[in-house]
């Protein structure tokens, strides 16, 4: 829906520095930072083998979480490739975690034998999510590795107090591994979080064309003052929380889109003509 914007004050400049969001790169076979995958226990849909795989191959960490590890066996099974009875190492996840109450015992061990690292976290306190993206600090600390971004892959669709407890992590990402990206990738969609500063996130040409809807969404707290430019319709100064206004079902002017909060804010957009775009390329 279109909606006005309310002045908020005079927007103070940026103490935050900026950041820059790429997040298509890695799709597309074009450089980018180093970056780790993380498969979460929901069903991969949507993507054919030819932009998933390359994908997942290129990472340079790759992780399941319990009952995601069968949903990356299946994915494989769908495409023909059997890791547990045939040689292919580069399928294989780097690290497997979580509480491993949803992933047989007789599969971890056999990733076990062939190459997985394998690291329970038992804590109950903690969603499976929370206690990966902790693991991955641990990893790329220990292996001196200098990651750019996480990709997470969990479908959006589904129980609601899931949904939530992904967008929690997102929120906690800072604390866990520092300054690097954390993006939730759906088939339908792309999430993450803006923390307070100037931000550039880079539009694919064919999502501008398509008017792709995207939205910037105050969970947790009020955003006090945030302004934008690239979108039909922009934030000028504005306040935004639940209960008063938030900017959903918008969509894009430009390819650039430059996003300026004072306050952690929750970006989200659609990427179904992306998708479909790279998924109908030849091989």
């Amino acid at each position: 829906m279109g909606h006005v914007t309310s002045d908020c004050g005079m927007q103070q400049e940026s103490t935050h520095g900026s950041e820059t969001w790429n997040p298509f790169d890695a799709f597309q076979g074009g450089a980018c930072r180093e970056y780790a995958v993380i498969v979460l226990n929901r069903p991969i849909h949507h993507w054919k083998h030819h932009v998933l795989l390359p994908f997942w191959q290129k990472a340079r960490i790759t992780v399941t979480v319990d009952g995601g590890t069968h949903r990356w066996l299946k994915y494989l099974e769908m495409q023909g490739i059997d890791i547990l009875n045939d040689r292919h190492e580069q399928y294989i996840p780097d690290l497997i975690t979580g509480d491993l109450d949803s992933c047989l015992p007789s599969i971890i061990e056999k990733l076990e034998k062939i190459g997985s690292t394998i690291i329970k976290t038992p804590d109950q306190y903690q969603t499976d999510f929370t206690k990966a993206l902790l693991q991955v600090a641990c990893y790329i600390k220990k292996h001196n590795i200098n990651l750019g971004k996480i990709y997470v892959l969990a479908e959006t669709s589904g129980r609601f107090d899931h949904i939530i407890g992904n967008i929690n992590t997102l929120y906690k990402s800072d604390n866990l591994v520092g300054n690097i990206q954390v993006i939730q990738v759906a088939s339908n969609s792309l999430t993450w979080l803006l923390k307070p500063g100037l931000h550039n996130i880079h539009i694919p040409e064919i999502l501008v064309q398509r008017k792709s809807w995207c939205g910037l969404l105050p969970i947790g707290c009020p955003v006090n003052c945030i302004s934008t430019t690239g979108l039909k319709w922009n934030l000028s100064n504005t306040t935004m929380q639940f209960g008063g206004l938030v900017s959903t079902s918008n969509t894009y002017e430009d390819s650039e889109v430059i996003v300026n909060t004072d306050t952690s804010v929750i970006w989200t957009m659609g990427i179904e003509s992306f998708r479909e775009s790279i998924n109908n390329e030849t091989p």
